[in-house]
């Protein structure tokens, strides 16, 4: 059974699974399976720390982009973002989880983007945009069972 990607968030925003090549109107994620190219096939461990989970952002970040928080955590947590982020054109956030249940991030009771944890090898990146950024304190929602691990940038002159 392929791994779902319950994203919700923004309809500015646009999803894109790339472990099951679906499409949600509603959000953007991006998920990508990190492979071990020429490595034995042997099944996956699921990390139990959040320190052993991936580093979400895969790639260097584009030059002037600003990291406006990164932290590792389980279960439920938080941040409330500097002004500048109210100011920016967007704001990217780019996480992974692990664990039996979705991590979801919330701002104004509202869902910002979110994801189904799995075995933690996904990655999961979403674009805020500036017209959703009327409240800057995030809530992360996940069971007390998920660890994650999370970065939040700011593009670069923005």
């Amino acid at each position: 059974m392929k791994p779902s990607l319950l994203a919700v968030g923004l309809s500015a925003l646009v999803l894109v699974s790339a472990c099951s090549g679906e499409t949600h109107p509603r959000a953007a994620a991006t998920h990508e399976a990190e492979t071990g190219a020429g490595a034995p096939s042997s099944p996956m461990r699921t990390p139990t720390s959040p320190d052993r989970l991936p580093n979400p952002v895969q790639s260097s970040l584009p030059i002037g982009s600003k990291t406006l928080y990164t932290k590792t955590g389980h279960g439920k947590g938080g941040v409330t973002l500097p002004a500048s982020a109210g100011k920016a054109s967007s704001i990217t956030v780019t996480w992974t989880c692990a664990g039996p249940s979705n991590f979801d991030i919330i701002a104004t009771g509202k869902p910002l983007a979110g994801s189904q944890c799995g075995d933690g090898t996904g990655v999961f990146t979403a674009e805020i945009p500036h017209a959703h950024m009327h409240d800057l304190a995030w809530k992360f929602a996940a069971a007390d069972s998920v660890i994650w691990r999370i970065v939040v940038t700011q593009p670069p002159g923005k």
